[in-house]
């Protein structure tokens, strides 16, 4: 690969007066020069290697040495390659990558690879590099790619000093490239797909479901459940050690609070303000609905004197994140920022103490009723942690059994009434009606004004079609659900039975279902052979390149020199490292990454790969 023009050595040599060169007194010059750089160098320190003779390599890896500038042109290297792509801009990306690691386990891995085809006999002479250079191909990270369409010598030479090489080397990294990847062509063509494995794998994605479906979700209904006094007492004293934990585990949620409020609020929006101008027929509409609202909060304080607020909060309150929480808006300070509600809500609260309730009071947007049920400030004790734990923990307890008790009223109108989800579940309530007498249905559980902080109310949604082994699109992993749509009547409404799920409870009816069938088969046979076999060969690669680089080390074919490797994998970036500078990340192993073939740097190339650049 070397220019034929012809070049000089032209190497001279000084020589002296006497034509000797170096005289006696020269040597005996540099001799006492050379004592005094090493006692000055012991006196005040050398670099570790800086008296060793020769080069101190990284790593050794099966009798050779693998230096810096091996390391230099890999990563160089990688930067050329249309597979990966390195964040060179953001070097916190690059720690969190470990692109320095990636890129010494690259050489690593080609090394156990050129070891594993000596060990076949297998061979390939600087010939066949010269002659895939020709062609304008690289291999890096074991692709195959085209970087010049019509090799020319001048651009190579440009080119090798870019990757910080020179032609010799180059060409002996690309001739031990070209082993490796005749070890990695062996191993994929080894790799098979059983027809059995073809049938399994096409009949899993050919069955497919799409479901309609209803979830009940416990957050939402446990809005509704206000446990009693009694009902707290009565859950502390059987659950109490239970509680117990629970409180030491969360002891930072009760521990040096500021001073709080338990705030609950009944809001009743005002109409908008008139635009300046507005005729007499706008101005009357405004003052008609300004009274509306002001007789509605004034019905909301008279119903309070009989009424518990939580219960009238759930009537009349039109604030969309406390309303169906019984105007619950949680622990808040009123100090600082304050609650990030309306002033006046903050100036009123400050006036009340605990259990007391506010007249009405007015902003610009709206009337407000304010109760605080409750102060804290420090530490809590332990005694009135237990009863707020002790408190959700019943909430849940109801929400679930609520929504369960929804689901199986909404199955019954569709298997009495002959009613459809559509039909139950576009309404303003459980079940999607105006009014229903009787049962869970005749709560305020709909979407309305009132929605709630705590999840969604229960609507159709379509989850698409799904592979029959696969977790169901926006329910998650559900076999028994999966299983019951498969064996139920495709034109049924619903499945005649509710499915628990981690956060309630669902009703589901099959949508659409797509069947295998053996024409399916022949026609997905091939490609889905191709995919299964190229996945298959890439964990066999992965497996052997990593599990021979760690038996290596393990015999002491591979010996890293740790100084220098720490110092090379140590980032500049202050990431992930404690008050006393230690670095939190799980420091590099050797052969962690062999086998990956640069996996992380590859997230970037994706798009390149998908347009399907190089071999």
């Amino acid at each position: 690969m070397s220019d034929k023009s012809g070049e000089n050595s032209g190497a001279k040599t000084d020589e002296s007066s006497d034509g000797g060169g170096f005289g006696i007194k020269q040597i005996g010059l540099w001799t006492i020069l050379i004592i005094l750089g090493l006692a000055f160098g012991l006196s005040f320190g050398l670099p570790s290697d800086a008296i060793s003779f020769g080069r101190q390599p990284l790593v050794k890896a099966f009798g050779e040495s693998i230096q810096m500038q091996d390391y230099n042109y890999q990563f160089a290297a990688l930067q050329m390659s249309p597979y990966v792509k390195i964040p060179k801009s953001d070097k916190k990306v690059m720690e969190m990558m470990g692109v320095k690691e990636e890129t010494l386990d690259a050489i690593i891995e080609r090394h156990v690879l050129v070891n594993a085809a000596n060990e076949l006999g297998l061979n390939t002479d600087v010939s066949d590099a010269e002659d895939q250079t020709a062609d304008g191909e690289i291999i890096v990270l074991g692709d195959t790619f085209l970087w010049l369409d019509r090799f020319n010598y001048d651009i190579f030479k440009r080119w090798l000093v870019s990757l910080q090489t020179n032609e010799r080397d180059f060409l002996e990294v690309q001739r031990q490239e070209i082993l490796a990847r005749t070890v990695r062509d062996l191993i994929t063509s080894s790799a098979v797909v059983s027809e059995a494995e073809l049938r399994r794998v096409y009949e899993e994605r050919a069955n497919k479901l799409s479901l309609r479906y209803v979830r009940f979700q416990s957050a939402y209904y446990a809005d509704l459940v206000d446990p009693t006094p009694e009902d707290i007492d009565a859950y502390v004293a059987s659950h109490k050690e239970e509680l117990k934990r629970q409180f030491e585990s969360q002891g930072v949620r009760f521990t040096k609070l500021p001073k709080q409020v338990r705030l609950r609020l009944i809001r009743v929006q005002k109409p908008a303000a008139l635009e300046e101008g507005a005729d007499a027929e706008a101005t009357a509409k405004h003052a008609e609905a300004l009274a509306a609202a002001k007789a509605k909060i004034d019905g909301a304080v008279t119903a309070l004197a009989e009424q518990d607020f939580r219960a009238v909060a759930r009537e009349v309150s039109d604030d969309p994140s406390t309303a169906r929480r019984g105007g619950d808006y949680g622990w808040v300070s009123l100090e600082g920022t304050g609650t990030g509600l309306e002033a006046i809500v903050d100036e009123t609260a400050l006036t009340l103490g605990v259990g007391q309730t506010s007249a009405v009071v007015e902003s610009d947007a709206a009337f407000y009723v304010i109760k605080v049920d409750s102060m804290r400030e420090g530490d809590v004790a332990e005694e009135d942690a237990l009863r707020e734990l002790a408190t959700e923990a019943l909430m849940d307890e109801g929400g679930k059994n609520l929504a369960k008790q929804a689901a199986e009223e909404a199955l019954l109108k569709i298997k009495d009434d002959g009613k459809q989800l559509d039909e139950l579940f576009s309404g303003k309530n459980a079940l999607g009606e105006e009014s229903l007498s009787g049962g869970i249905d005749e709560l305020p559980v709909g979407g309305g004004a009132a929605g709630s902080a705590s999840g969604d109310g229960p609507r159709v949604r379509v989850t698409g079609l799904f592979g029959k082994g696969a977790s169901i699109p926006g329910i998650g992993p559900q076999p028994e659900l999966t299983n019951a749509a498969w064996d139920a009547d495709e034109k049924a409404e619903v499945i005649d039975t509710v499915f628990t799920t981690n956060d309630g409870i669902i009703i589901a009816g099959v949508e659409r279902k797509e069947s295998a069938s053996d024409e399916g088969y022949q026609e997905a046979r091939a490609d889905l052979y191709t995919e299964l076999a190229t996945t298959k060969a890439v964990r066999l690669n992965s497996w052997f390149a990593k599990t021979r680089c760690l038996e290596a080390k393990g015999k002491g074919q591979i010996v890293p020199v740790q100084d220098k490797i720490k110092r090379l994998v140590t980032y500049d970036t202050n990431l992930n490292v404690d008050e006393n500078g230690v670095r939190q990340l799980r420091p590099y192993s050797m052969c962690d990454r062999v086998g990956m073939r640069g996996s992380f740097l590859r997230l970037g190339g994706l798009e390149a790969l998908s347009r399907g650049i190089g071999r």
